[in-house]
């Protein structure tokens, strides 16, 4: 089932107890992905991913840098490093695969780089900030942080090789390192007030 995704929305609930991905596809009511863990956000416990009927189907596991099969075993890494002030280079590497760049598209990247002071969770707030992951054997996929203090993304698949639990992975990773969501700073200054 979760391989078979090509277009979805992914939405996030933190708490100091949990934090939860919930993946929709147009037309479903109920989620069709589950990524959760009994943890804050910053916890180094394993994400479950979740699918099928009652989502009781383990699809896997990601963390902020890698994927894991349901038997443990290794799907990918993804990462990033810094290019310069402009913008950061994201990789997808998955196990057999090419590796795939992600780069920044569109108006929130240009207005990041135009205003490299200008406050990152204004212009998430204000503008979609897209990105795409591709590489000269993959059209691989792309994803959008959409507008809003919350945290939502749209995500299109145009590779059916890229495997969705990686890609989760760097939903994860992303949503740690490439953009600022004001409702997980709350939970992170309330369940931890040392932290800020």
């Amino acid at each position: 089932m979760i391989q078979q995704l090509t277009e979805f929305t992914v939405t996030l609930d933190y708490g100091r107890a949990h934090t939860t991905f919930l993946v929709h596809v147009d037309g479903q009511k109920e989620p069709v992905v589950r990524v959760h863990k009994d943890a804050a956000y910053d916890h180094t416990a394993l994400f479950e991913v979740r699918t099928g009927p009652g989502l009781d189907q383990l699809a896997g596991y990601v963390t902020q840098s890698y994927a894991l099969a349901p038997d443990r075993s290794r799907i990918g890494n993804v990462n990033h490093k810094n290019r310069s002030w402009k913008h950061d280079l994201f990789t997808f590497e998955q196990t057999g695969l090419a590796p795939l760049e992600g780069e920044p598209v569109g108006v929130a990247n240009k207005a990041r780089r135009i205003l490299p002071g200008l406050d990152w969770g204004v212009v998430d707030a204000a503008l979609k900030f897209e990105m795409r992951f591709r590489s000269a054997e993959s059209a691989g996929f792309e994803f959008a942080r959409e507008a809003g203090v919350r945290a939502s993304y749209t995500v299109k698949v145009h590779d059916p090789r890229i495997d969705r639990v990686l890609l989760l992975a760097c939903l994860v990773h992303f949503n740690t390192y490439g953009t600022t969501d004001l409702r997980k700073g709350i939970v992170d200054v309330t369940a931890n007030p040392f932290k800020a």
